[in-house]
C-alpha cells in the first residue's frame, strides 16, 4: 500500500477517512489522475459494524473492479431479508431474485475489516497515496474561497498539508462538518443506542435463506442478526437509551434481558457464544444541514447517520462518495470551486437518498407501520416497492414510488382501522 509521498505537502484532494465513503472517492479520483492524499487515522484491518450489503451497491462494487474480489473472499452470499416478531409468531421473508433485476439477485455478508480493507487497496492501487495511523486534528481555510490547511498526527508528530479539495469521510465523528460550524439536525424524536457482538453458534435458516439477514421487531426495540462466514453471526440490539438508564448503562445485562424476552431470540441464540466483548453506540439518525462547501463535501456517516435497520449505511456511504468524487472532478478540470447551485445539489441529492430510508424506518418503528410492513397489499404490489428499497434502490420510478406513497399512507390509516392484522404483542 501508497505511503504519503514526503516529497510536497500539497496535494489536489485530502480525503478523511478510509472506510467505504473514503475509499471509493478516493478511487475514482486518483483515476482521473489528481493527486490524492487519504489520511485514515486506524491501521486496518480493523473491525467496524455494518456488515451487510445491498444489492445495489452492485453496480459501484463493479466500477471499481472489486466484485469478483469478494466473491474469492469468503463472503457468505445474501439473496433477502426476513423480519419477524419477537415471540415468532409473524414473519415478512423478502427475496431479491423475485423482485429485482437479475444483477441485483444477490449481495454479501461481509465481514467489515476484511472488506474494507479490499476497498482501500483498491484506492491505494489506483494511486490514492494512503496514509494510516493518521488522525486529523485541524482544518483550517488558506484564504475563504481558496485551498485549506490539514493538521494530522502520525507517529507522534504533527504534519500540515495543504489541498484544494476536501472529503469528509470520517465516519459519524463528522470532523469537517464540526470544524466548519455547519449545523446538526436530528432526523429521528427518539435517540437510541445499539449493543453489538459477533457470535458462534447461532442458529441460521437452511438452504439460500441461511445467508438472510433477519430483523426481529419486539415492542420496544429491534434485533439484527447477520450471518457472517466461519459460523461467525453479528447481533445487534437497538433500543431507546431511556432502557441502558434504567439498567445504570451495564449494556450486558439490557442485551442479556432483551433475549430472555423474545423466544425468537432464546431459541437463535441457545448455543451462542460471543467471540467479542459487546459494544455500544449511541445518537442514532441525524444529519449536517449542509454537506457543501466551495471546496468541501461530506459522505456517507460524516454528512449524516440513518438508523440501519435496512442496513443502508455502506451503500449511502459508497454512493455519496462517488458522487462527490465525481462533483470535484468536474469542477477541478474546470479550475473553479463548487458553485452555489453545486453545493445545494449534492446536499439535495444525498438527502434525498437519505429519506428514501427515514421514510420506511418511520413505518418500522411506528406499531401501526409496522403491521402494515408485516402484511403489504400483493394485490396493489406494494410489497415490490418494498423490496425494491430493502434492495438498497433509493432513486424509485413513478410505477414504484406511488406504491410506496400509498404503503406510507395505509401506514397512517392503519393507527385508526386495522387494514392490516394487529400484532398484539406490540400493543
Amino acid at each position: 500500500m501508497s505511503a504519503v509521498d514526503s516529497s510536497h505537502d500539497s496535494h489536489d484532494v485530502v480525503v478523511i477517512g478510509g472506510g467505504p465513503a473514503g475509499s471509493v472517492a478516493g478511487t475514482f479520483l486518483a483515476r482521473e489522475g489528481l493527486r490524492v492524499l487519504l489520511l485514515e487515522k486506524e491501521h486496518f484491518p480493523r473491525f467496524a459494524i455494518g456488515e451487510s450489503l445491498l444489492p445495489y451497491s452492485n453496480d459501484i462494487l463493479r466500477e471499481l473492479g472489486v466484485f469478483e474480489d469478494l466473491e474469492k473472499a469468503g463472503f457468505t452470499p445474501k439473496h433477502g431479508a426476513e423480519f419477524c416478531t419477537g415471540e415468532g409468531a409473524r414473519f415478512q421473508r423478502f427475496w431479491f431474485a423475485k423482485s429485482l433485476q437479475p444483477q441485483y439477485a444477490q449481495s454479501f455478508q461481509v465481514d467489515r475489516a476484511t472488506f474494507d480493507h479490499i476497498l482501500l487497496n483498491k484506492a491505494a492501487e489506483a494511486g490514492c497515496h494512503v496514509q494510516q495511523g493518521a488522525k486529523v486534528t485541524r482544518l483550517a481555510p488558506v484564504s475563504e474561497a481558496g485551498p485549506h490547511r490539514l493538521e494530522f498526527q502520525t507517529e507522534g508528530t504533527t504534519r500540515t498539508v495543504t489541498t484544494r479539495w476536501i472529503i469528509d469521510a470520517s465516519g459519524r465523528g463528522g470532523f469537517a462538518g464540526k470544524a466548519l460550524g455547519i449545523p446538526k439536525l436530528q432526523t429521528q424524536k427518539s435517540r437510541r443506542v445499539a449493543i453489538y457482538g459477533h457470535f458462534k453458534g447461532v442458529l441460521r435458516n437452511s438452504g439460500k435463506a441461511g445467508g438472510h439477514t433477519t430483523i426481529v421487531r419486539f415492542k420496544d426495540g429491534w434485533f439484527w442478526l447477520i450471518p457472517l462466514a466461519n459460523d461467525v453471526t453479528s447481533v445487534g440490539l437497538v433500543v431507546p437509551t431511556e432502557t441502558v438508564r434504567l439498567c445504570e448503562g451495564d449494556v450486558s445485562q439490557v442485551f442479556e434481558q432483551a433475549v430472555r424476552a423474545n423466544p425468537e431470540l432464546v431459541a437463535r441464540l441457545a448455543r451462542a457464544q460471543n467471540t467479542v466483548p459487546l459494544r455500544a453506540t449511541a445518537d442514532y439518525s441525524w444529519r449536517f444541514r449542509s454537506f457543501a462547501t466551495p471546496r468541501v463535501l461530506l459522505a456517507g456517516d460524516a454528512a449524516g447517520f440513518v438508523d440501519p435497520i435496512f442496513s443502508s449505511g455502506v451503500l449511502l456511504a459508497m454512493k455519496s462518495g462517488r458522487l462527490a468524487a465525481h462533483e470535484i472532478i468536474r469542477a477541478h478540470q474546470q479550475n473553479r470551486e463548487l458553485s452555489e447551485g453545486e453545493q445545494i445539489q449534492y446536499t439535495r441529492k444525498v438527502a434525498e437518498w437519505m429519506e428514501v430510508y427515514h421514510g420506511i424506518v418511520n413505518a418500522f418503528y411506528k406499531r401501526p407501520g409496522f403491521e402494515v410492513f408485516m402484511n403489504p397489499a400483493a394485490f396493489l404490489k406494494i410489497p415490490g416497492s418494498i423490496a425494491h428499497i430493502v434492495g438498497g434502490n433509493t432513486e424509485l420510478p413513478f410505477s414504484l414510488g406511488w406504491r410506496f406513497k400509498l404503503f406510507q399512507a395505509l401506514c397512517g390509516l392503519q393507527r385508526f382501522f386495522n387494514i392490516a392484522p394487529a400484532i398484539s404483542s406490540l400493543r
